[in-house]
């Protein structure tokens, strides 16, 4: 019997996702991240102290566990170094317990210029975070890359920056201007060397032989290069389909795949979002939920729970149950509203996610209210325990995307969390 879960966002990320991968770790063998880069960050809190992933996966806090980057991950060298040293006053981490799969991209300084250069002179900005990421998964898709097996051998690495400096006269430029950059990129890859891999063949046997394998995306569904709100999305695949392109597994062998929400919704950077709230309302949300990007400190755009927009998550992810986060956040409001569907100028009413950005962009929210509460909602237990008007919201959820509320987030700790 197979033991693969996948964990993914069901909103436009932030929704949580670090806690949980590394609540359902303790009960793996293996975590492995199959997408995105250190454009994202992952807040996990133990016994009362904040830690802060941007590339490492979110199972590394538990003991005997394996951490992996499989090939959809692009991966920042210089980055990873100070984030494994930094890890290793709270943890142990070496080649046996943290695998660097060879055939992921590498995000290089030059990478990094062409994303700050390209936002800054857009006419109409997407609100990356300007770290390298669009550009490097170009260049995978022009085959122009350069993967981690070929970074971590030096010779490798060399010939690849020589045929870019005699085919690029712009690389060239960048390259002997930015020298300290470029040395420090060089210098990364000794001390990176020894933890890169054939991630993916370890993993298809890790799992034919019964081992627990929890894949961590990074994102939400609707940042997702082909089902997400082009162009205003990341540059690969969030969904957990995303994730077997991502290692080559078969999609039977998955067992599992939970959503993460939060109990409202929120956005980071640009881009159609019908639910925003740009009043107080929104503005306490965003306060109480302390609403700011882990990597970026950016603050997030907040707004109501999106109904049609979750069920189009689910629809994409097949989800076998849902997690629903920060629902204490919303304690003290007198009034909550769910969207449950469109309302479009010329369209209509529509109950489905529409794929256009710009038809996103013109629709109205039609909500559905209902009361609050004013009780503390408790810690831990069961969601049975929540303050009736609580419970009433979490089956409106249900009710209004299909799916089934297995736990319910209270807080950032591994204790805080209710069971449905």
């Amino acid at each position: 019997m197979n033991h693969v879960t996948i964990v993914v966002g069901a909103q436009w990320g932030d929704e949580g996702k670090g806690k949980w991968v590394d609540v359902l770790a303790a009960k793996s063998d293996i975590v492995a991240r199959y997408q995105g880069g250190n454009n994202a960050g992952h807040t996990i809190w133990i016994s009362g102290t904040k830690y802060v992933l941007h590339q490492i996966p979110s199972g590394v806090f538990q003991k005997g566990l394996i951490s992996a980057m499989a090939a959809g991950v692009v991966i920042h060298p210089v980055g990873l170094v100070n984030e494994i040293e930094k890890m290793r006053a709270t943890v142990t981490i070496s080649p046996e317990s943290l695998w660097i799969s060879a055939r992921a991209h590498v995000i290089t300084p030059w990478h990094i210029h062409l994303d700050g250069a390209r936002e800054s002179s857009a006419s109409t900005p997407i609100g990356t975070t300007k770290k390298g990421i669009g550009p490097t998964y170009s260049e995978k898709a022009s085959r122009t890359g350069l993967r981690m097996g070929q970074y971590a051998k030096d010779d490798s690495r060399r010939t690849w920056v020589k045929a870019m400096l005699e085919s690029d006269n712009d690389f060239r430029e960048h390259y002997n201007s930015n020298q300290a950059s470029w040395d420090e990129f060089h210098g990364a890859a000794s001390k990176i060397s020894s933890f890169v891999c054939d991630v993916e063949t370890r993993l298809r046997k890790a799992i034919a032989t019964g081992k627990r394998v929890l894949l961590e995306g990074a994102q939400g569904t609707l940042l997702d290069l082909d089902h997400g709100t082009y162009p205003f999305v990341t540059s690969s695949s969030t969904c957990a389909s995303g994730a077997c392109t991502s290692i080559g597994l078969p999609p039977k062998v998955i067992s599992n795949i939970f959503g993460i929400a939060k109990a409202y919704v929120t956005r980071v950077g640009a881009g159609p979002f019908p639910t925003e709230l740009l009043d107080s309302v929104g503005a306490e949300i965003a306060k109480k939920g302390h609403e700011f990007g882990a990597t970026t400190g950016r603050p997030r755009r907040c707004g109501w729970f999106d109904a049609v927009a979750f069920r189009y998550s689910a629809s994409v992810n097949g989800f076998d149950g849902v997690i629903i986060n920060k629902m204490d956040i919303l304690t003290g409001f007198p009034e909550l509203k769910i969207c449950v569907k469109y309302k479009h100028p010329t369209l209509g009413e529509l109950e489905d996610f529409p794929w256009d950005a710009d038809v996103l962009a013109k629709c109205e929210p039609v909500y559905e209210s209902f009361p609050g509460w004013t009780q503390e909602i408790p810690k831990s237990g069961r969601a049975s325990d929540m303050p009736e008007n609580a419970r009433n919201y979490i089956s409106a959820i249900e009710r209004h995307t299909g799916t089934k509320v297995m736990w319910v987030g209270t807080g950032p700790g591994r204790d805080e969390m209710l069971v449905n």
